[in-house]
């Protein structure tokens, strides 16, 4: 008999207690009501005939209603899930009524994987014959958009639910640099990092590179004025890291490489922003790719460690 390894067994497996720009504890009433409108789109309705009616019934898909209710329920060992009601009504009172997140996120990812492996695989025709009006690959972009959105630090991938904060980039970069940044005397790169991340959680990638650039460049400014460097005006990222560079922040024993280091710092963040964010944009707007901001977010968080890192060493 296949045992189903829901959410709740493997979360247990890892825990971790990072100052993080998700939270991980709970699910807004207003993302429950959008998860359910994406599930119901996704799988169909469920068709529950009342008294004598004549003629095909509508568009339903009750099959696979049935089958996620009874794989829950027989994981949890219940009879049902919430109370009386047909499959779909008791799975979404479910949804709307269980505080736990984790055995919410139970039922999400058991529906989740009927789409993926299931309806996934069926052709528009039918589809529209079980009453689905939204397909396997356009339910999940949303489920993770949604909940990216709300701040809710979980992605469906692979078929299972995983933490962001799980993921080898998030663990060793983002949140060691919010860890740093939580020094009083990086109140503003902090805060605009932290709005770097809220841009990227609303679809605003443009906003979000031109705040992770900023949250650099305050770093750096905040570095100068903790040591008591002087630096122009206005000065922009190339000329902080000069000014860094020169007062020996960083070792120089790195050499030739201690160049090309100092290079990327330079240019690499820079760069994205003056193609994808800020500045002009000529007379066609330009749209910036999510996995632009996702690489500035990255970038940004990577230099901000190590120069913040730098900094407590040299202190």
């Amino acid at each position: 008999m296949r045992v189903y390894d829901i959410f709740s067994k493997r979360k247990k497996r890892a825990e971790q207690t990072e100052p993080d720009v998700y939270q991980y504890d709970d699910l807004p009433g207003a993302l429950r009501h959008q998860i359910q409108y994406i599930l119901q789109d996704a799988i169909g309705p469920y068709y529950e005939p009342v008294g004598i009616l004549g003629g095909d019934p509508p568009a339903h898909n009750n099959d696979a209603w049935r089958s996620i209710w009874r794989t829950l329920c027989r994981e949890k060992g219940v009879q049902c899930l919430v109370g009386p009601g047909n499959p779909q009504a008791d799975c979404f009172a479910y949804l709307h009524r269980e505080q736990n997140i984790e055995y919410v996120l139970d039922l999400v990812e058991i529906c989740l994987v009927l789409i993926n492996r299931v309806l996934g695989k069926k052709r528009d025709f039918e589809l529209r014959s079980l009453g689905a009006t939204l397909e396997a690959v356009d339910a999940i972009e949303e489920i993770n958009f949604r909940f990216r959105e709300a701040g809710v630090g979980y992605r469906f991938e692979r078929e299972e639910f995983i933490r962001v904060d799980s993921e080898f980039i998030h663990a060793e970069v983002t949140q060691p640099a919010l860890h740093l940044l939580r020094d009083a005397r990086f109140t503003g790169p902090e805060q605009e990092f932290r709005s770097a991340h809220a841009h990227y959680r609303a679809g605003e990638y443009k906003d979000c590179v031109t705040d992770a650039n900023n949250a650099f460049e305050s770093t750096l400014k905040t570095i100068c004025e903790v040591k008591g460097w002087p630096y122009k005006k206005g000065a922009r990222a190339t000329d902080l890291l000069k000014v860094v560079r020169d007062n020996g922040l960083l070792p120089d024993y790195l050499d030739k490489s201690f160049d090309q280091l100092a290079a990327t710092l330079a240019s690499g963040l820079p760069v994205v922003r003056n193609e994808a964010g800020g500045h002009g944009q000529g007379a066609r707007p330009r749209a910036t790719p999510p996995y632009v901001a996702a690489y500035a977010l990255h970038l940004a968080a990577a230099k901000i460690v190590l120069l913040v890192e730098a900094l407590k060493d040299d202190s």
